[in-house]
């Protein structure tokens, strides 16, 4: 795979520059030379081939030049669409005629092209916005309940599964039956060739007509490990759907490229009410002495911290680490309520907080008295009553838009999202990775623990890859030329990056 850099310098008379760039990869180049004469027919110069690899096939970048005294006439076949119940339908084939001088050249950055004879958008006939995961099935287990069913019993050992119609799926699927989770490696027809028992599943005997599933939890994971959509603890993130969307048996489907953006949750905390304080600044605590309080941590189960402090040492840095230490403690214990949960306390702005280290929608954090036997931690020194700390504050998704200090125009809060950059590429925001616009398929890296929303297009003309099936192509299907001049013929030249 090499790279493929393009750049456009325009010069004026007057000394101004303009420049344009973009980059990408390719790994073939297809080159086609032609001598066109002036008849009414068009002579071809590429074709979209569904089976072979072409310039017409995936093509990063087009190039069309004329390496002609005269001008010539380019014909680019597309097809024309229209806008129907929220779902883009094939009208006709379309040409459309464009010329091209002598000597003249045009670029085109890819071959994505239709027509419409409305006014209406090849990319927006369904639309998600901010769904998390946990929203998108309504049982809320991190699976979409499709229209297909098993054509016929399956074994325990079985590695080939008979499905109503195979043209759902895609080599690389995981679907689920039951409790049963099994990828998807070859497609014949409507028989799926599959491994069995995965991601801590185990391979069963299914019934026929039983629903099969999609299901799109953290395969980082096993696939009962998390209650969300969420990244793990090191913050990956990989599943091969997109929540289940994306997905008809006909035409259109896929998402679509460049429509993809997603926000995490903020994590729930609580802080004490305090000002000023520095890790330096005194606790107001006695020294040697035990005191215990309190917490509760995503609307879980009441944790008891017990913590003596020290005989010299009563900095608020201090007494912040031995609460610290408690919580890391229990975090890897077997068993207790702050199992594999994080939990944190610091100094933020001056004040003491108590911060969740999962983000997801439950993320939160509750202060509470102690029933113990040691002295409690409240009142006692620079700590105030449990009743008189800071309303803790719950998980948060952060704002769509913002509102300018000095206009108060609202504008996009573009630094919160993670998108995609039409070409399969997520950056931006908290997230980078990659999103396949065929299958939905998600492998990104962002912050640990953390659930998402995602918002995006789908099932629209330009959805999915390059579709070669006849009237379904969402693509320029064939480019052909002529010569203007009806007494010299014309050359054109043709490049494709693949």
């Amino acid at each position: 795979m090499a790279n493929l850099n393009t750049k456009l310098q325009i010069t004026t008379g007057k000394g101004q520059v303009y420049g344009m760039e973009m980059s990408d990869t390719y790994t073939e180049v297809y080159q086609n030379i032609n001598k066109i004469d002036n008849t009414d027919s068009f002579v071809s110069l590429a074709t979209l081939s569904k089976t072979n690899v072409s310039m017409l096939k995936g093509s990063k970048l087009i190039v069309i030049k004329n390496n002609s005294p005269v001008g010539v006439e380019l014909q680019f076949h597309i097809n024309e669409f229209e806008d129907s119940t929220n779902v883009d339908q094939f009208t006709e084939s379309l040409r459309i005629t464009q010329l091209l001088g002598a000597n003249e050249y045009m670029v085109i950055p890819n071959q994505y092209m239709v027509g419409y004879a409305a006014d209406a958008s090849a990319s927006m006939a369904k639309t998600i916005d901010n769904i998390g995961g946990y929203d998108a099935d309504d049982n809320n287990q991190l699976y979409d309940t499709t229209a297909e069913l098993l054509n016929g019993g399956v074994s325990s050992t079985e590695t080939t599964v008979a499905v109503d119609d195979g043209k759902y799926f895609r080599v690389g699927d995981l679907i689920r039956i039951t409790n049963e989770i099994l990828e998807v490696t070859a497609i014949d027809s409507n028989n799926l060739t599959v491994r069995r028992g995965l991601y801590g599943s185990t391979a069963a005997i299914h019934a026929n007509d039983v629903a099969i599933r999609m299901p799109y939890f953290n395969t980082q994971s096993d696939f009962d490990a998390f209650t969300y959509a969420q990244t793990n603890a090191t913050g990956r993130f990989t599943a091969q759907n997109l929540f289940g969307y994306g997905r008809s048996l006909t035409y259109p489907t896929g998402i679509v490229k460049g429509s993809f953006a997603m926000k995490f949750y903020r994590q729930g905390h609580q802080e004490l009410g305090l000002s000023g304080v520095t890790s330096a600044s005194n606790s107001g605590l006695t020294a040697s002495t035990a005191y215990q309080f309190i917490v509760a941590v995503d609307g879980g189960g009441d944790f008891d911290v017990d913590i003596t402090t020290d005989a010299s040492d009563l900095s608020v840095g201090k007494v912040l680490s031995l609460i610290q230490a408690q919580f890391d403690s229990a975090y890897y214990a077997t068993t207790g309520n702050l199992k594999n949960k994080r939990l944190t306390v610091g100094i933020v702005n001056g004040d003491i907080r108590f911060t969740s280290g999962q983000r997801t929608r439950v993320s939160a954090v509750a202060l509470k008295d102690s029933s113990g036997s040691d002295t409690d931690l409240w009142e006692q020194g620079i700590f105030p009553a449990v009743a008189n700390v800071e309303t803790a504050i719950p998980a948060l998704l952060p704002d769509d838009t913002l509102f300018s200090k000095d206009t108060f125009i609202q504008t996009s809060n573009i630094g919160v999202f993670s998108y995609d950059d039409g070409k399969g590429n997520i950056s931006g925001g908290e997230a980078s990775g990659t999103i396949n616009y065929e299958t939905g398929a998600l492998d990104f890296t962002g912050p640990a623990n953390a659930e998402f929303v995602v918002s995006f297009n789908y099932d629209s003309a330009h959805s999915g890859g390059i579709n070669a099936t006849s009237n379904e192509q969402n693509c320029i299907r064939g480019i052909s030329a002529r010569s203007l001049n009806s007494k010299i013929d014309a050359e054109i030249e043709i490049l494709g990056f693949v």
